[in-house]
């Protein structure tokens, strides 16, 4: 397996991108907003540490935070709400638990959960119990051998902008002492690449996402349903001891980016649906890992 991350620090940035979005009620004659982003960039931190680790039980406790900016170089005929927001902060923030509990040497459970508040405002006393989203996934597994590891579970999930629950496949393998896969459908998927033991390289994809509560002066909250398919490679390497670099690069593929008007709201519910570029985008971070 590539190296779990107790701390990491990152930065991620995203090339420009077109922006349009159907308007109506300009004058007599329906329109479009066309509009150019310039980026869509933002800090990423994260901590995952252990609080019980036993043989027989291991709970593990996170937060995160992330931040995203997409500032507008141009806009006709008009700046929208939904730009005017994109371009203050999208914020998120959150905590997650993970329990690992082996029932023998080859069966065990993984059980995750998190909380995160994911919102765009100008203060934080903006912020309402409308900005919570909660996911969480329960995997069983079977443990083959040193170099197999599988397993089977269901998952909610808004990886992909909107609350969904899917089945979920883990299968991590090991073939060599260079090559490997490490996946956890439909989350993500990677094959890896041992250059040496404080090297490596990744090549897959990764499923982002979640549900933003927007806020404006005197409107109701409205929803941004934000999702992302990622293609990308990784590289990954110990500057000093356990303190890892890692410098990534692929291509942004909008998932999904529509506004609703009601929480976990669906099709019917929709009230903007911009289409987007999809822009290439690189990300780099500093780790603290164990090997």
């Amino acid at each position: 397996m590539s190296p779990n991350r107790f701390i990491s620090i990152g930065y991620e940035y995203q090339g420009g991108f077109d922006y349009q979005e159907p308007l109506v009620g300009i004058g007599f004659n329906p329109t479009n907003l066309d509009a150019r982003l310039r980026r869509a960039s933002g800090l990423r931190i994260a901590s995952n540490n252990p609080i019980i680790s036993k043989n027989k039980f291991i709970w593990s406790l996170g937060v995160n935070y992330w931040n995203t900016t997409m500032p507008v170089s141009e806009a006709t005929p008009f700046k929208s709400e939904l730009l005017d927001n994109m371009s203050r902060c999208l914020h998120s923030a959150g905590i997650n638990s993970t329990i690992f509990k082996p029932f023998s040497e080859k069966n065990f459970l993984i059980v995750q959960a998190s909380a995160d508040a994911n919102f765009s405002a100008n203060s934080l006393d903006q912020v309402t119990s409308q900005a919570l989203t909660f996911s969480a996934s329960a995997v069983y597994g079977w443990k083959k051998s040193d170099n197999l590891m599988w397993g089977l579970g269901v998952a909610r999930t808004y990886r992909l902008g909107r609350i969904i629950y899917v089945p979920v496949w883990m299968y991590n393998k090991t073939f060599n002492d260079k090559w490997g896969v490490e996946v956890l459908l439909p989350a993500r998927a990677h094959v890896r690449r041992n250059i040496n033991s404080k090297s490596l390289m990744l090549a897959g994809f990764e499923l982002e996402g979640n549900q933003y509560a927007l806020y404006q002066p005197g409107r109701a909250t409205t929803f941004l349903q934000r999702g992302e398919i990622k293609p990308r490679i990784s590289y990954e390497r110990s500057l000093s001891g356990f303190w890892w670099i890692s410098i990534q690069a692929g291509y942004r593929v909008n998932g999904r980016f529509v506004v609703v008007d009601k929480y976990d709201g669906g099709d019917k519910r929709e009230i903007v649906a911009p289409t987007i570029g999809n822009p290439f985008y690189f990300n780099i971070s500093l780790n603290l890992v164990s090997l």
